[in-house]
């Protein structure tokens, strides 16, 4: 329990939560909260539904069938917690007679870690169990394995991108301590007979070519693709073909190739990220590129998706808020194929070395069961 200090008395972590969520409520009279909305959602589909929901999404093989993060299930347990339903112990609770020295609720890779420190701290003399509600560790590192014409294919579902961090530091000492003594990857080269395909290292939109659709609201029934829509290949394209108007082909060309240095927050709380923090993202991306407030919801709704809600609610801020986070070198990010889902096996493979087949080598560590 953690308890919190009032203007004049303590009061617990709860009391103060559902102080603030009854003030949340009270300005969510005249209309329906997005959770509210989402309940009835969830009620309102038939419960043979529930398991392929639109919430809960897609799942892998076997146990990773059950091992999504952010499910339908998680939506309900949170309105279980705000109706009462765990106030007092069920009655099927059976004491197994199991004493622990420490017990931790939830394996992402802050538990993880946590019982990787205390294990070196309390040394082998003391107990620790870690409890998770899902068949796979990680929490929002965790990984998702498919079988595809008899390949088992691995991506990650969260929690992806590390940077390579400081000399001496502590996250660089975490990291060899766990087997990373090495966290600038080694990539596989290109090795066909065919030319090279320039490839990122990451999932994410970079050098790699890529192509964009232009779905049935756009006036074409079957849908278009535009390959190379920006013409960094061929210098000729431009969006050309695609079923838009030539004002939002104009202001498009101007976002992607914008290339005029923003005035970027020197620190946080200094004047222009302070101003910055007065309007929203989509003004600020009105503002810079010079583009239409139809354009941003047609064609950037997720910018800053990141953080979980569109540019309309969002701080101008955010455009430079994650740059602002630490210090980070500038040699770019890296990334396992199964995401950070790489690092939480690692600190269980130090944990308990017999959990993973093979070697604690980063290869045996991503391919191996």
């Amino acid at each position: 329990m953690l308890i919190m200090r009032g203007m004049d008395r303590e009061i617990t972590r709860r009391d103060f939560l559902n102080g603030a969520l009854a003030g949340s409520g009270a300005l969510l009279l005249t209309s329906a909260s997005p959770l509210q909305l989402l309940a009835r959602a969830a009620s309102a589909s038939p419960p043979e539904s529930r398991s392929a929901d639109d919430w809960t999404g897609y799942g892998g093989v076997g146990d990773y069938a059950n091992s999504n993060g952010n499910t339908l299930g998680v939506l309900e347990a949170g309105h279980q917690i705000r109706d009462g339903l765990f106030e007092t112990l069920p009655a099927s609770v059976i004491d197994t007679g199991e004493v622990y020295d420490c017990v931790i609720v939830g394996g992402g890779i802050s538990g993880l870690a946590g019982a990787l420190i205390f294990q070196r701290l309390a040394g082998n003399s003391k107990t620790c169990l870690v409890i998770d509600n899902h068949p796979i560790f990680g929490g929002e590192a965790k990984r998702n394995e498919f079988l595809v014409d008899g390949h088992r294919l691995i991506g990650h579902q969260g929690s992806a991108l590390f940077w390579p961090p400081y000399p001496h530091s502590f996250i660089a000492r975490f990291y060899d301590s766990i087997g990373l003594t090495a966290p600038r990857l080694k990539y596989q080269k290109w090795a066909g007979p065919a030319p090279e395909i320039p490839l990122t290292r990451t999932p994410y939109l970079g050098s790699a070519p890529y192509g964009l659709y232009f779905g049935a609201k756009f006036g074409q029934p079957q849908g278009v693709w535009v390959t190379d829509a920006w013409g960094e290949k061929s210098g000729i394209k431009k969006l050309e073909g695609a079923p838009i108007s030539a004002k939002a082909r104009e202001e498009l060309l101007r976002y992607q190739s914008d290339s005029t240095p923003p005035q970027k927050p020197q620190y946080r709380g200094d004047a222009i990220s302070r101003r910055l923090d007065t309007i929203t993202l989509e003004d600020y991306m009105m503002e810079r590129y010079r583009i239409s407030r139809e354009t941003v919801r047609t064609f950037a709704p997720d910018e800053g998706g990141g953080f979980g809600l569109g540019p309309d609610a969002l701080s101008g801020y955010t455009a430079y808020a994650f740059d602002e986070l630490g210090p980070i070198p500038d040699d770019g990010t890296e990334m396992f194929p199964d995401g950070n889902s790489g690092i939480a096996r690692l600190i269980v493979k130090t944990l308990i070395p017999e959990s993973i087949a093979g070697s604690p080598s980063l290869e045996d560590i991503c391919r191996k069961r």
